[in-house]
């Protein structure tokens, strides 16, 4: 099916730009690596390491917490959550393609243009892991958690399980929140079970608690602490009472399977 190239979105750690970009790419690779030797009567190639990366383009904005700023100050940052959506947001349980998340480091962010223009910004994030498929599990963006736990939709991850070669990843935005929270903040966990009930389950990842908008990256779960049996993960955000009972906050959590 065609895309006319017109929804895209980018969130960084705890924010989304979306609206400030006005080009994104979403880049994987492998090193071709020669292994041609005399004798040989073509030359020979072998896939070396992969590499990835997330890009784009757009128009500034100056504004206190906007793109400028956080962009400025996170160049060079280790970890930074990077998630591209190339047609749209994918409604949960609805879609599994058009999303990509990536642990990385931002390398470039040039800025400037001719007199009478917009003015543009460049940005581009590295990889420091593999870049993953990013099903959406939750999505808070607009409609908030409130107070306590949240319990998300339970999604058929596979067909087959957890695979015995893959691996299980997961990202967590936060991108706004209550200021009353106390040092409980906002957390989640991504469970997995074996029927859309839940009626028994593991927690597969656990994202820490955060009191301020950020990004999370969890540590990729192993295909051996995997059950091949449990096709079905949800999510469960708490977001802390703190000195109030009316807390809430906003963001996103995905998560991948792939080898």
């Amino acid at each position: 099916m065609s895309v006319v190239f017109t929804c895209a979105h980018c969130l960084i750690d705890g924010y989304d730009f979306s609206g400030q970009f006005t080009e994104l790419l979403v880049n994987r690779s492998s090193e071709s690596l020669d292994l041609s030797a005399m004798g040989s009567g073509t030359r020979k190639h072998k896939g070396g390491a992969k590499d990835a990366s997330i890009a784009g383009k757009g128009h500034l904005n100056l504004g206190s917490s906007l793109l400028d700023p956080v962009l400025f100050s996170g160049m060079g940052l280790d970890a930074t959550l990077v998630t591209a959506f190339v047609n749209g947001i994918p409604a949960v349980a609805c879609s599994t393609t058009g999303g990509y998340g990536l642990s990385g480091v931002s390398v470039k962010y040039p800025l400037g243009a001719s007199y009478g223009a917009l003015l543009p910004f460049d940005f581009e994030a590295q990889s420091q892991s593999d870049l993953v498929h990013a099903v959406v599990l939750d999505n808070a963006l607009s409609t908030a958690w409130s107070t306590d736990a949240n319990t998300g939709t339970a999604i058929p991850l596979s067909t087959t399980g957890m695979s015995t070669d893959e691996s299980l990843y997961g990202g967590f935005h936060i991108t706004a929140l209550s200021t009353a929270l106390n040092s409980a903040g906002v957390s989640a966990i991504i469970e997995a079970a074996s029927s859309s009930g839940f009626g028994a389950s593991d927690t597969r990842i656990t994202f820490s608690a955060k009191t301020c908008k950020g990004g999370q990256w969890a540590t990729p779960i192993p295909s051996s602490a995997l059950s091949t049996d449990q096709p079905y993960v949800r999510t469960v955000v708490t977001v802390a009472t703190g000195t109030s009972s009316g807390n809430a906050a906003n963001g996103l959590i995905w998560v991948g399977q792939q080898a």
